[in-house]
């Protein structure tokens, strides 16, 4: 299972293919201007050298994530109840289009962490005309045109104030507020606030696109139906054994601060889609650029998923709980463990999520006491009568 979210995708160019680090730190780096896909998902690219790079605001695993009267595995199909509280998200940019994305279900079940880019441009820029959060109970259905999924309104959006809108970003994050509370059969997460450990296991859910299991590569299929799998964080971008490579200002680009762009970088955390093989060992073969052996890790097996466009905003659990948020998919082309050539969720790709550690204070504000005038919306959520005590983008659809 393999998922679009936001995809970074680097390509290295055959000439650079056996280039040392020193001579990709001593080249310029210029990156294009950014451009909004079809997709809803954000889209950059660069060049650092001979190393030419694309990034994209965009799950899929070796064997087919197709429904299971279709010949997928119902090894990544997501069991109820335990993953009702994942949603899809529907963002409705008027003559932009609609597109999907993925979000959970936090505590006080009036909100929903997603990514920021699912939402926004950029802090304080326009969101959606309208956002709707659905919620079902059933094996599989396409979520938001099923008859049986439960429809909630979004009525505000609170992203993250250090969110760029550039791709790869590590405050692409936002909190959605629901028009009322979810009802109670609707499961609810909480967060794992410890920061992630290179080689700790985690379990990746969303909506994106899947894979069909034909041919070789096989073709991503439609979106709207959750699938879930397994993974492990490899590394973040600011991790001392890069020796500073990738928050080096780009001083051929005045106003640049590292390899991306100017968004904040260091605590962007990556896992790879591996295979089983060291030849398709992505964060290996780019570790081993700058620590030999360092970051080599060949996946977790039948369950080993990556991320696909939809599943932007996912949430990615460790013991059950919301350690990191899907952000955005990386490739380094052939050359560094792509399976195949561009950015297109096959094995060898990189994933980046947000870890929500570095966030702690954002998300406890946004689910802050809500304004009196929720009172009754709540109180009506959650069934309750009587008298109480006052107190609180991606993948086209």
């Amino acid at each position: 299972m393999k998922s679009y979210v936001v995809s970074l995708a680097a390509l290295l160019l055959p000439s650079a293919a056996s280039a040392g680090v020193a001579d990709l730190l001593n080249s310029g780096f210029e990156a294009a201007n950014p451009v909004v896909e079809v997709s809803a998902a954000k889209t950059a690219s660069g060049r650092f050298g001979d190393m030419v790079w694309e990034a994209r605001s965009k799950i899929v695993a070796m064997t087919s994530t197709a429904t299971v009267a279709t010949g997928g595995s119902p090894t990544f199909l997501a069991p109820k109840p335990q993953y009702n509280g994942v949603a899809s998200l529907i963002m409705n940019y008027g003559a932009g289009g609609s597109f999907i994305c993925t979000g959970t279900l936090l505590g006080d079940r009036v909100s929903i962490v997603t990514a920021a880019h699912c939402v926004s441009d950029g802090a304080g820029t326009a969101g959606p005309l309208t956002t709707t959060a659905f919620f079902n109970n059933a094996t599989d259905p396409v979520n938001h045109i099923d008859p049986t999924s439960t429809a909630l309104n979004v009525s505000r959006i609170i992203v993250n104030q250090g969110y760029t809108g550039q791709v790869v970003d590590q405050n692409d994050i936002a909190i959605l507020r629901l028009a009322q509370a979810a009802p109670s059969w609707i499961n609810s997460y909480d967060f794992d606030f410890t920061t992630p450990v290179q080689g700790e296991q985690l379990n990746i859910a969303g909506y994106g696109g899947r894979w069909d299991g034909v041919g070789p590569q096989g073709a991503n299929i439609g979106t709207g139906r959750l699938r879930q799998g397994d993974n492990t964080y490899d590394f973040r971008f600011g991790d001392a054994r890069f020796g500073g490579f990738w928050n080096r200002p780009n001083v051929n680009r005045p106003g640049s601060t590292n390899f991306f762009g100017t968004a904040q970088i260091r605590d962007s955390w990556i896992y790879d889609f591996d295979n089983g093989t060291s030849t398709n060992d992505a964060s290996c073969r780019i570790g081993n650029l700058f620590s030999p052996t360092t970051f080599c890790n060949t996946g977790v097996g039948a369950r080993e998923v990556g991320s696909a466009g939809g599943d932007s905003g996912g949430p990615n659990f460790v013991g059950g709980k919301i350690k990191s948020v899907t952000s955005y998919g990386l490739t380094f082309g052939t050359g560094l463990g792509d399976c195949r050539t561009g950015l297109n969720s096959s094995c060898g790709e990189l994933n980046g999520v947000v870890p929500v550690s570095i966030h702690q204070n954002f998300i406890t504000n946004a689910m802050a006491v809500p304004e009196p005038s929720s009172w009754a919306m709540l109180i009506a959520g959650f069934g309750l009568t009587g008298a109480v005590m006052r107190r609180r983008r991606a993948v086209a659809a």
